[in-house]
């Protein structure tokens, strides 16, 4: 058994044990940023969202003011926690792509994801992708706030599409807001 680093954790998943990522919850969450499930780069990192596509989309984050960045620093961690803000996935096995899961266990995950959000009272759901939207809400996701909320009764924003124009794109991220 080899040390884990970061925030690798060992869970078991559906039957199995998978190394995964812990999911990182402040002390009282204002957001959940939630991928479909952690990429193999990042848990090999021991952080979240840590392949291009996904630090591309934290990036807006950073951007739209949901928390700040140090010079230099590459992990999404600590500023996360120090806003307020968690992570999760809806999927905690990692797959080279989300292509890779089975719909039962996208919906085994979305089960398991209900009740913890449930219990840690999220508000807020962001997004970086549609697939966990189209999971949670059982619709078609579209760039900004979904007009249906979750079961437990929190919004959810999904982040404009990568190849949305970026004027677009800026105009959906001004609407984001945490309380």
């Amino acid at each position: 058994m080899t040390d884990l680093i970061g925030y690798q954790e060992r869970v078991e998943w559906m039957g199995a044990e998978v190394l995964t990522l812990a999911e990182v919850w402040p002390l009282r969450p204002r957001a959940v940023i939630v991928g479909i499930n952690p990429s193999l780069t990042s848990v090999a990192a021991g952080h979240y969202f840590q392949g291009q596509g996904a630090r591309g989309r934290i990036m807006m984050l950073v951007k739209a003011g949901l928390m700040a960045l140090n010079d230099g620093e590459h992990q999404f961690e600590r500023t996360a926690l120090e806003s307020g803000v968690g992570f999760a996935d809806l999927v905690r096995r990692p797959t080279p792509s989300a292509a890779d899961l089975p719909d039962s266990e996208i919906e085994y995950g979305r089960a398991r994801f209900e009740t913890n959000m449930a219990a840690h009272e999220v508000p807020l759901v962001i997004a970086i992708y549609a697939p966990p939207v189209q999971a949670l809400l059982g619709m078609k996701a579209q760039p900004g706030y979904q007009s249906e909320l979750t079961s437990w009764g929190a919004r959810v924003f999904n982040l404009p599409r990568p190849y949305l124009k970026s004027e677009l794109a800026a105009e959906v991220m001004t609407t984001l807001r945490i309380e």
